[in-house]
């Protein structure tokens, strides 16, 4: 018998401050290489990370120590090697139809600046933080981040980015994102806004949705 959907549970910025500090003694290699097929040998590897694996078909899910869910994504579910590691932070959808579009969009812009500070309060200040009109806004992210500049542009997707190099023997790139669903924008479908958080290897590979 199917189950109602549940939408995740927002963070506040206080818990992400605390997710993140979990995530700073992190050996990134080796969430990068993977974990193994499911089994007693994958709950092993999460925990090593203070992880509990919970959904493994297509992607990852774990339940982290601090009451957060990170996914860790990969090609066809081989695990090998993890793409991106991303987590829910917030999210908001319009009420009373696509009239409440502006409304939400007024939202994301005022809570963006409380998670970027609390992001920036562990990892230091982002090498870059703007919004979709911006003329410098980044092209070179990874295609994960960054969709075409057209796209964006119509979409106002991304809302908000701003991301950080993590200094670490392997290095890692981190980003906030906040991302209208399609037809937030223009106001042709009821709003939708995300906020996400990610963790990607370095070098990226250049690419666009």
């Amino acid at each position: 018998m199917s189950t109602p959907f549940e939408p995740p549970v927002d963070r506040t910025p206080q818990e992400l401050v605390t997710e993140l500090r979990g995530l700073t003694d992190v050996h990134w290699e080796t969430v990068w290489n993977g974990p193994p097929l499911a089994s007693q040998d994958l709950d092993e590897w999460c925990a090593q990370f203070g992880w509990t694996p919970t959904q493994f078909e297509h992607v990852l899910n774990v339940d982290t120590s601090t009451g957060g869910v990170m996914t860790l994504n990969a090609i066809g579910g081989s695990w090998a090697p993890v793409q991106s590691l991303s987590y829910w932070v917030w999210g908001e959808t319009a009420v009373g139809g696509p009239a409440g579009n502006p409304r939400v969009l007024a939202e994301a812009d005022r809570v963006w600046p409380l998670y970027r500070d609390a992001v920036s309060s562990v990892l230091g200040a982002p090498a870059w933080d703007g919004a979709w009109d911006s003329a410098a806004f980044p092209d070179e992210l990874g295609e994960f981040v960054v969709p075409k500049a057209e796209t964006r542009l119509k979409q106002k997707r991304p809302y908000r980015i701003a991301y950080w190099e993590i200094a670490a023997p392997s290095g890692a790139l981190a980003s906030l994102t906040i991302s209208p669903a399609t037809g937030t924008a223009d106001g042709s479908r009821v709003g939708v806004v995300n906020m996400t958080f990610r963790v990607y290897p370095r070098p990226l590979e250049t690419g666009r949705r």
